[in-house]
């Protein structure tokens, strides 16, 4: 479908320089920019990502001081 779009000046050159970048022509960017903002708006946005609770699991005590470079590194080695 064509439409005519009223963009300010600086938003124009802005986005035209970004679907340049993309190796996109200019519809096919606005098109996918607007697809974008559609699914952000029905909540299919990054911003409405799944989220996790993380349960921290005590480890117990350090077996070495992180601090001492070589002690640390006697325990990799398996010394």
């Amino acid at each position: 479908m064509r439409t005519t779009l009223i963009i300010p000046d600086p938003v124009f050159k802005r986005a035209k320089a970004a679907a340049r970048q993309r190796g996109k022509n200019f519809s096919k960017f606005v098109s996918d920019a607007i697809t974008v903002e559609l699914e952000n708006l029905a909540g299919g946005g990054p911003g409405n990502a799944a989220t996790y609770r993380v349960t921290p699991i005590s480890m117990g005590q350090p077996r070495v001081d992180l601090s001492d470079r070589d002690a640390l590194l006697r325990v990799m080695d398996g010394e």
